[in-house]
């Protein structure tokens, strides 16, 4: 069985060429580190917007303070408890006949401490999730999400939970295998260590795992591609329900795919690398968005609903191709891309991390408009 080493950063420096050195080591890594902007809503839109809240569901809280909450579904369908019992924060979710706990030795902004998940069911029969439990799990989801404070460890941690209880545990298979102390006290994983692998995407990588025997396995894949769900992500495929803008690469998650896809199971042979795989979805930092590689480009000049078709090539030299014979240069900063034209013409659009597309429109060096959409493919510029 093998370890899983990751890498640590202490960032205690307060010297401002030290930040810089910092963020510049991040940027070069492809770490997002910048914070969303809180747009303010405009006065002549504010009652539209309480309009459409009073028609949303909202979870039901019973008991909202600093070492306590507990509410329900607006359905009551589910009910969920988070409570500091013990020295530890225990979160646990009520449904069908069945408790999921989760124990964590802390949780904060920056970090989730998790010791434990563990399903407590009125049968034995009922030791799984099901699909009938995920549809509950995403309606409280998506209900919490609207109002609960990620600021409070106790709320942020209701919110998160149920997020890798959504996305990371599947369908239908034993919680036995689920045994995140077992195999920390074997040594298979060091707690809160995982590697970031922002920096290989779209570069081939090797991974070890090994089955139930003993055996090990070598393979080798591209990091990222959405051509092959993204592997190295953690979560199932290149996005979720619930998120939709979660880009982590870690290298547990990357040899958990990799185990995955020899296997055909999430837990069974894969159970080491999946409970290796936990702490780095939990707590690793978003990877930017990247855009090096094939995209399909759907052009509308007049945006009049007449469209044509080809395939641009972003290579990290920041210049392109098309199968069109075109090329040119591009530019990004942040969500907002900008490909010119040797001849001038721009396409200026926002990257919509969600749906791997970006939509923008279109400035011909004449003075001519249109719209266009990009679909991203893969991440092989060959």
């Amino acid at each position: 069985m093998k370890k899983y080493i990751g890498i640590f950063f202490a960032p205690s420096f307060i010297f401002l060429v030290a930040v810089s050195s910092a963020q510049a080591y991040l940027d070069e890594a492809g770490i997002e580190t910048s914070t969303p902007t809180i747009t303010e809503i405009k006065p002549e839109k504010k009652e539209k917007t309480d309009a459409k809240l009073a028609n949303e569901n909202h979870a039901v809280f019973l008991e909202r303070s600093s070492e306590t909450a507990r509410g329900t579904s607006s359905n009551q369908e589910i009910t969920f408890l988070a409570a500091k019992v013990s020295g530890k924060i225990q979160i646990s979710f009520i449904l069908n006949g069945k408790q999921f706990l989760f124990v964590y030795e802390a949780i904060s902004l920056r970090e989730k401490k998790l010791n434990s998940i563990q399903l407590i069911p009125d049968l034995i029969a009922q030791n799984k999730k099901t699909k009938d439990d995920d549809a509950i799990l995403i309606l409280l989801y998506k209900e919490l999400d609207k109002e609960i404070n990620r600021l409070d460890p106790l709320e942020g941690g209701i919110l998160s939970s149920l997020d890798l209880l959504i996305n990371m545990v599947p369908l239908d298979e034993s919680f036995d295998k689920i045994d995140l102390q077992g195999a920390k006290e074997k040594g298979l994983i060091q707690p809160e260590a995982f590697t970031t692998i922002c920096g290989n995407r779209g570069r081939v990588r090797t991974g070890l795992f090994d089955g139930d025997d003993g055996t090990v396995y070598t393979r080798k894949r591209i990091v990222g591609n959405p051509a092959s769900a993204c592997i190295g992500r953690c979560g199932k495929g290149c996005f979720q329900p619930t998120q939709l803008s979660k880009r982590q690469y870690t290298d547990e998650c990357f040899v958990h795919d990799l185990c995955t896809g020899h296997f055909d199971t999430i837990l069974g042979n894969c159970s080491d690398e999946f409970n290796a795989a936990i702490d780095g979805y939990n707590n690793a930092l978003n990877c930017s968005f990247y855009v090096i590689g094939k995209w399909i480009l759907d052009y509308d000049w007049d945006c009049d609903g007449v469209n044509g078709s080809v395939t641009l090539t972003l290579y990290s030299d920041y210049s392109w191709v098309s199968s069109g014979g075109f090329q040119g240069t591009w530019e990004r900063n942040g969500d907002k891309i900008i490909r010119t034209y040797d001849n001038g013409t721009k396409y200026t659009g926002t990257i919509q991390a969600s749906n791997m597309k970006t939509k923008g429109t279109i400035l011909s060096h004449s003075g001519n408009t249109g719209c266009f959409t990009d679909t991203y493919l893969t991440t092989s510029t060959d």
